[in-house]
């Protein structure tokens, strides 16, 4: 049994089960899939007119409320706007199929069947990603590519075309992006908040980590396979984008498309973390003339020391126990407090170096290198002005 079969036979959504009188007919070209919560019914119609590609598209919709509010207008403004303005051509439990067979809407109804609070947007896109990958397997998506994106985006006209270039063994790819410029406070917040994303993804990539992409659920594309292998987004309220990806860099490449998506500047109150509140916060510190604070740069001077030191001794059949006593004390604290010598126990398993240097790199993986860099800035290293 493969591991796409295996998953999507025993741990994807029971929202699958319901695509199995799918009609034959409705079969597209790419999948994209959008979690709606209390979102503008505008950016359905916006998506729909000015589509990014000639090739036909299945947007999966997952319209969803968290089970901790009992009603929102947005989105029973949104089924609406979908009934009046699209035929509807197939409907099966939750699921509904609005449209035709170029723009196809597969409308997914987690509004009158609540998504519990602390799975959140994470369980949203594993509904729409679960369903793309089945109807990818059998067959009524053509392209192996599963678009993840959100209703602020604003999409390329190269967009699609744009991941058929990937590798096939690749396990994603991230777009580039840039949210909306404008002259108002909270524009400029988002802008502030863009520029300490790219800050932290340029210190890694200065390090040498493998880690070093953006991890922003509106701009991924995720292989099938790779998804299933992965098991699927993580069912959080925040941060899915960031562990799914950390489990599909450690099964693929993780490829960087130039293509831009534009995002909207907007204070969310959807998830608990991420660019909603992180823009919040910054907007305080504009009003009350603050500096905004990123890391320190020379964090990522020690975390390249760290990774260098480490993979060359691993290279150089030397003992990693033994390069480590020449790495700064704040680095060596920053390792144990991750318990490193469990790792060191690891390596000394297999003599074999391909292995050492992917073991130590799947376990310094990008939530431990976080924590690196978190530490460092704690015990040493203060915010400093961005």
């Amino acid at each position: 049994m493969s591991a796409t079969v295996k998953y999507l036979s025993q741990y994807a959504e029971v929202e699958v089960r319901e695509l199995a009188t799918w009609p034959d007919a409705s079969r597209y070209q790419h999948a994209l899939v959008i979690p709606a919560y209390d979102e503008p019914f505008g950016f359905i119609q916006q998506l729909l007119h000015r589509h990014p590609t000639p090739d036909s598209v299945l947007v999966i919709l997952v319209i969803n409320r968290p089970d901790h509010i009992d009603a929102c207008a947005a989105n029973d403004q949104l089924f609406k706007t979908l009934s009046d303005t699209l035929p509807i051509q197939w409907a099966q439990g939750t699921l509904s199929l609005y449209g035709n067979p170029q723009r196809g809407v597969l409308c997914v109804d987690r509004h009158h069947h609540p998504i519990p609070k602390k799975q959140g947007v994470g369980l949203a896109r594993k509904i729409g990603c679960d369903l793309a990958a089945q109807l990818i397997a059998d067959g009524f998506i053509a392209s192996p590519w599963i678009h993840s994106t959100d209703a602020d985006a604003f999409l390329p006209d190269e967009y699609f075309n744009a991941a058929q270039q990937l590798a096939e063994n690749s396990a994603a790819a991230t777009y580039d992006f840039q949210h909306r410029r404008g002259k108002d406070l909270t524009s400029q917040a988002t802008e502030h908040y863009e520029r300490t994303l790219h800050h932290y993804v340029n210190g890694l990539k200065h390090a040498g980590s493998p880690y070093a992409y953006h991890t922003i659920g509106s701009i991924l594309v995720l292989n099938h396979k790779h998804y299933c292998q992965a098991r699927g987004f993580p069912k959080r309220s925040g941060g899915e984008d960031f562990y799914l990806l950390n489990k599909l860099a450690k099964l693929g490449a993780i490829e960087h498309l130039t293509a831009r998506v534009e995002l909207q500047p907007r204070l969310s109150h959807r998830v608990p973390f991420g660019t909603g509140p992180a823009t919040l916060k910054i907007l305080h510190a504009l009003e009350e003339d603050q500096p905004v604070l990123s890391y320190d740069p020379v964090i990522f001077d020690h975390l390249q020391e760290c990774l260098a030191t480490l993979t060359a001794a691993i290279t150089s059949a030397e003992p990693p126990a033994a390069a480590l006593l020449r790495l700064p004390a704040i680095t060596q604290s920053a390792l144990a407090s991750l318990d490193f010598p469990q790792c060191l126990k690891h390596l000394q398993q297999n003599p074999n170096p391909d292995w050492q240097s992917q073991h130590f790199h799947h376990w310094l993986d990008a939530f431990r290198t976080l924590k690196f860099v978190r530490f460092l800035q704690a015990e040493a290293f203060p915010p400093k002005p961005l």
